[in-house]
C-alpha cells in the first residue's frame, strides 16, 4: 500500500483479512475487495527446497516454466538440479509475453474462484498478484501492455476493476490504462 499514490487512499482506512475476498479495504467513501494470489511455479519451489537441503551447485541456470505445468516427480526434479541444463534462450520480447501469459493464467484462476458461491463482490474488486515467477529482466511496461490486451477478450477487467502485479522492484497497475509504480522500501526512511 505504501507504493500506491496517496490520492488512491483516503484516511482513516482499515484493512480486514477475511475469506472471499481475501481482504476488504474500508475507507470513508468506498470499500474495495482484494483477492490475492502468487505467481510461482510449483516445480520451481520444490527445486528450491531441494537446493536448500544441499542438492546441486550453489549457482544454477534459470529454467523456464509454463503456467499450469504438471507436477514433476522428486526424482525428475533431482535429476534436473544435478544436470543443471539451461532452458532455451528468451528471444525478442518472449520474456514479456511469457510474463503476460503467466499473469493471465493467475487471473483466470481467480475469476473461477470469485464466481463460486459465497464470494462477496464489492463496489470495487482488485486482484493483487505477487510475482515470484523466475524470468530474466522483464520490461514491465511492455509486459503489462501485453497482459492488458490478453485480459480484454476474457473480460477479466470487467470482473476486477484493477489488477496489480507486485515484485520486489515495481507494482504494475492494470485497469483504466497501465501505471508502473516503483516499490517503496519501507526501511529506507528508518
Amino acid at each position: 500500500m505504501a507504493t500506491l499514490p496517496e490520492t488512491e487512499l483516503t484516511y482513516p482506512l482499515h484493512l480486514v483479512h477475511q475469506d472471499r475476498p481475501d481482504f476488504v479495504l474500508h475507507m470513508p467513501e468506498r470499500e474495495i475487495g482484494i483477492e490475492l494470489t502468487e505467481a510461482v511455479p510449483e516445480n520451481h519451489v520444490r527445486k528450491s527446497l531441494l537446493r536448500q537441503r544441499g542438492l546441486g551447485p550453489n549457482v544454477h541456470l534459470l529454467q523456464r516454466h509454463l503456467p499450469g505445468e504438471s507436477r514433476r516427480s522428486t526424482a525428475m526434479l533431482e535429476d534436473e538440479i544435478i544436470n543443471d541444463i539451461a532452458s532455451g534462450p528468451w528471444v525478442g520480447n518472449e520474456v514479456e509475453v511469457e510474463w503476460a501469459n503467466v499473469m493471465l493464467h493467475c487471473s483466470e484462476a481467480k475469476v473461477v474462484a470469485i464466481n463460486k458461491p459465497g464470494f462477496v463482490n464489492h463496489h470495487e474488486n482488485w486482484l493483487l498478484i505477487y510475482d515470484n515467477w523466475p524470468l530474466p529482466g522483464v520490461h514491465h511496461e511492455e509486459a503489462a501492455s501485453i497482459f492488458e490486451t490478453l485480459c480484454k477478450p476474457e473480460g477479466i477487467l470487467r470482473i476486477f476493476n484493477r489488477i496489480f502485479v507486485l515484485d520486489s522492484k515495481c507494482l504494475c497497475e492494470i485497469g483504466s490504462g497501465i501505471k508502473i509504480h516503483t516499490v517503496e522500501d519501507p526501511s529506507a526512511g528508518a
